[in-house]
């Protein structure tokens, strides 16, 4: 969620004039905005919601794993014990033109921060689970996210390849180690 605070009007302008509406309408936003006068109040400073509200909200949590494409974000409800496998299938609902044997699924291992975020990121198994990549799946406000990459066909064997570690061959380092997988 993207906002952008509204600019001061000088101590000169009274409140509610048109310069200080001008400036609270310069919202830039995602999703789910929210006018500037419930996050901002009249000196510019920030609404804070009560904890009882934002309880409220997280008890209708849905568990969802962030599918990041090219064309935006695409997010598909989990447990537990949901698969890459069976999130790929959804992927493939949701982008028909490719087949589930040219998704690909690119995550971190389970609490991998840092350095160890990259070091870590790799295609997923189809039978790997929500749980075993992700802590806090359960969690309001927390989220996994998982990158899509598709797979390309080798003209000459007629098998699909991963773009992904093509792309780390062809941005070879000579110190990067992936998975016990050495570039």
């Amino acid at each position: 969620h993207l906002y952008s605070r509204p600019a001061l009007a000088p101590r000169s302008v009274p409140v509610g004039s048109p310069a200080v509406a001008m400036a609270e309408e310069e919202v830039v936003g995602t999703e789910n905005i929210a006018p500037d006068t419930e996050i901002w109040d009249e000196k510019g400073g920030l609404i804070k919601k009560g904890a009882t509200e934002i309880a409220e909200r997280d008890q209708d949590h849905i568990p969802e794993v962030k599918i990041l494409t090219t064309l935006g974000m695409f997010a598909v409800p989990v447990t537990a014990d949901t698969t890459i496998g069976e999130i790929r299938q959804k992927v493939q609902e949701w982008r028909p033109e490719n087949s589930v044997e040219q998704i690909e699924l690119i995550c971190k291992d389970k609490d991998a921060w840092g350095p160890l975020f990259n070091k870590t990121s790799r295609p997923r198994d189809d039978d790997e689970t929500v749980d075993s990549l992700w802590s806090d799946w359960e969690v309001p406000r927390r989220m996994m996210q998982v990158a899509l990459w598709l797979k390309e066909r080798n003209e000459e064997t007629g098998e699909w390849e991963s773009t992904f570690w093509k792309m780390l061959e062809e941005s070879k380092c000579d110190d990067w180690s992936f998975q016990g997988h050495t570039i």
